[in-house]
């Protein structure tokens, strides 16, 4: 056997990957009772592959204190010769001191005063069992040097073929998912979005988005997000070679990135973006399309997390997989419907908030005039405003609509971006807000239609709060059933009188939050309604049917 060429057997994976920790618990035992028997404060098990391009990495660790370093599968570097790719000469324990383990991708290291390393190797690579001391005391050698060996390589072989069970297991049942999904949904949105939540689940990340290539093809734009929360990273577009995902397509293979911040390969990488949306670990692959690139599927999470050859591969396999059931015609017709969307919402959210919440403005003062001002004549001139300000306002909200309202943007929404727009609206100071959410897995998604008549509610909602319920806190909720979305906001600020709740109630009422509100529910043929809280304040409650689509139902 040639050391420098093993080749690992497609079916064996060789780290554990995806949700499988099986090799960090197969050694965890041997490891604790080898750091007991030498009265140790810290031991780890390390492991280099043959592979000339792998580094030295952490399989285990165990110690005395509480750490958070090394993490299983992290790659490290250590001041003593541990990272050679050819075997050790023998399996005598050796002695050393001041010994540092530092991590290659974040700021952590220790220092041993004292450390025993007892080589050990298997069929793939090679590794060491280091046993030492943070304080002074002197760690001594060990017996049976040959067992532990032994015991080490027995239970990697064996944490191995577990994992290797479980991947598969996940892996399966992902594309089991995306298989379904595939032979029973109409269209190419509908698909990608299973896609995308079966690759969330299957790697358990925080995030996962897609993107799709916008007329050029040369550069990709962020079609569809799951866990996503800032405005500027789903907006965001990667040009060929750009970032993670640019990489990806050139190589038309999988790429992790396990800190994006400090990964040098990535050319005009959108640092300031993903800093700002919190990703530091992600994972790349393109979805290729008769021999094209037709789109590129991310997974990443928030917090440093060693994805590993064994993440790649199975991201590699998914993906391959994932695309057999769609076609490159639904995938065209698709990207078209992405771009075209973009541009009108583009369009309409920039009319939307330069001309509408102007109107609002002009609204809130005169109301604030009338109540103000006792002079019929001022009265009859702030009914004239109020109704030129509100005609306007209809009129360029039926043009919204209708620039909106078209085949082309029917689709379906993840029901955790209506929260994410919604955390979008600015804050007014001094008054604070939180956000709860109750979504099966299974009820995730509802129409575009309906995600946006809950935004529209929301945010009119917050603003109403926000200007006239002297509140100083709002708590806004989003809950989906089988068949429903239920979004409440719910403010601390004076308490409703009964007369007031039925003006709020009434059809054609003459505040403009409220007027904007009956406008969006009525439109899906939904539900508002208003009621006081218990401890005062107003709760405003909007449901709607998960998949309405209006006047094309």
């Amino acid at each position: 056997m040639t050391h420098g060429r093993a080749v690992i057997p497609r079916e064996q994976y060789l780290f554990d990957g995806g949700q499988s920790h099986e090799i960090q618990t197969a050694l965890q035992e041997i490891l604790d009772l080898n750091r007991a028997a030498l009265h140790a404060d810290f031991a780890l098990i390390t492991y280099h592959p043959y592979s000339a391009q792998a580094n030295l990495i952490a399989l285990a660790y165990s110690s005395t204190q509480e750490l958070d370093f090394p993490r299983p599968n992290e790659p490290l570097t250590v001041s003593e010769s541990l990272t050679s790719s050819e075997p050790p000469s023998g399996r005598l324990p050796s002695f050393v001191v001041d010994m540092t383990i530092r991590a290659l991708l974040r700021r952590r290291s220790i220092l041993l005063t004292s450390a025993v390393i007892i080589p050990w190797r298997d069929e793939y690579g090679s590794g060491s069992v280091i046993t030492g001391n943070l304080s002074s005391r002197r760690v001594p050698l060990p017996k049976e040097s040959d067992h532990h060996s032994h015991a080490i390589s027995s239970a990697v072989q064996s944490g191995r073929a577990s994992g290797s069970a479980i991947i598969k297991d996940g892996l399966h049942a992902a594309l089991r998912e995306v298989a379904e999904a595939n032979a029973t949904l109409p269209d190419a949105e509908l698909r990608l979005h299973a896609i995308l939540q079966s690759a969330k689940a299957l790697f358990s990340t925080e995030v996962s988005y897609l993107a799709m290539p916008e007329r050029d093809r040369q550069t990709f734009r962020f079609a569809q997000t799951l866990g996503i929360t800032t405005s500027a990273f789903r907006g965001l577009r990667v040009e060929e070679g750009h970032g993670l995902g640019g990489l990806a397509r050139v190589m038309r293979n999988p790429v992790r990135s396990l800190n994006y911040f400090r990964d040098d390969r990535l050319l005009s990488a959108p640092v300031a973006e993903t800093r700002a949306e919190g990703i530091i670990s992600a994972m790349a692959a393109p979805l290729i399309l008769d021999e094209q690139v037709s789109g590129l599927i991310y997974v990443g999470d928030r917090s440093l997390r060693a994805f590993t050859e064994t993440d790649e591969r199975i991201l590699e396999e998914f993906a391959q997989f994932a695309m057999f059931g769609v076609e490159q015609n639904m995938m065209d017709v698709y990207r078209r419907q992405v771009v075209k969307r973009e541009e009108r919402e583009r369009l309409a959210f920039a009319i939307h908030d330069s001309v509408v919440r102007r109107l609002v403005e002009i609204g809130f003062v005169v109301e604030e005039g009338r109540r103000s001002t006792p002079s019929a004549a001022a009265q009859q001139h702030y009914a004239a405003i109020e109704h030129a300000t509100r005609s306007a306002m209809d009129a360029l909200r039926n043009q919204l609509s209708q620039l909106l309202a078209d085949d082309d943007i029917e689709g379906v929404a993840d029901a955790r971006e209506v929260m994410n727009r919604i955390k979008e609206l600015r804050h007014f100071s001094g008054i604070s807000r939180s956000h709860g959410e109750n979504i099966e897995p299974a009820h995730g998604t509802l129409s575009v239609l309906a995600a946006d008549t809950l935004v529209r509610v929301g945010q009119e909602a917050i603003v109403n709060a926000e200007r006239h319920a002297q509140c100083t806190h709002i708590h806004v909720q989003l809950d989906l059933a089988e068949a429903t979305a239920t979004l409440t906001i719910r403010d601390n600020g004076a308490a409703m009188t009964p007369v007031r709740l039925n003006q709020m109630q009434s059809i054609g009422t003459s505040h403009f939050g409220v007027r904007g509100m009956q406008d969006a529910v009525r439109s899906v043929d939904g539900h508002l309604s208003f009621s006081s809280a218990p401890s005062g304040g107003l709760v405003v409650t909007v449901r709607v049917d998960r998949f309405s689509q209006g006047e094309h139902q």
